[in-house]
């Protein structure tokens, strides 16, 4: 089996990493009071563009090159998720990493190198990594994947319409969105647990 697995919160607490300082921003340099909004029921990963509406551009701008190095080097690894993909990996399926992460400057590979750097040091075992996947469904009919895990509702739907499986990851900004066309996993061992059934089914 190929398996398709995005990074930033799903198999990295992106959003964790990322949040404290998007309210210290706020507070201390954009003057606001620090309040999210549509807190839980963000459908995709521009999750501080729709918590802040009110920054402007040059707001996101100094955001990002302040505090994006850190959520590539600095979060943490979803529970579990080193162990099981190494499962998976060990039952012999093809683990296929892709994320929408892109580099800034062309010629670069500062954020691919990072990625691979947090990847390595984490102990994720992968195939291959595709980077810059702005349409994910694309790059899954590529690699031929049969699973699809991501925590984008945004994506995972537009996995559902290639019939590709797939299963969306629960977080912190999805998690109060109404999605009873899509399964719901919440960890990486539930995650494991709904791969041995597809396993069983397809035997």
């Amino acid at each position: 089996m190929n398996i398709g697995i995005d990074i930033d919160d799903t198999i990295s607490q992106s959003f964790e990493q990322i949040f404290a300082n998007s309210q210290r921003f706020d507070i201390e340099v954009v003057g606001g009071t620090g309040e999210p909004k549509n807190y839980g029921e963000i459908d995709n990963h521009n999750y501080i563009e729709t918590m802040y509406p009110h920054w402007t551009n040059k707001h996101f701008e100094l955001f990002w090159s302040t505090y994006f190095m850190s959520v590539l080097t600095k979060a943490k690894p979803k529970d579990y998720a080193p162990e099981i993909i190494h499962k998976l990996k060990q039952d012999g399926n093809r683990i296929i990493l892709i994320t929408s992460r892109y580099e800034e400057i062309e010629g670069k590979t500062i954020i691919e190198d990072a990625t691979k750097e947090w990847l390595e040091k984490n102990k994720m075992i992968y195939d291959e990594l595709v980077m810059n996947s702005q349409n994910k469904l694309i790059i899954a009919q590529e690699k031929k994947i049969d699973l699809f895990i991501d925590d984008s509702i945004a994506h995972c739907r537009k996995m559902q319409e290639g019939q590709i499986k797939t299963f969306l990851y629960t977080t912190t900004c999805n998690q109060g969105c109404e999605v009873p066309d899509l399964e719901r996993v919440y960890s990486w061992p539930q995650i494991y647990k709904k791969y041995l059934l597809i396993q069983k089914e397809n035997s």
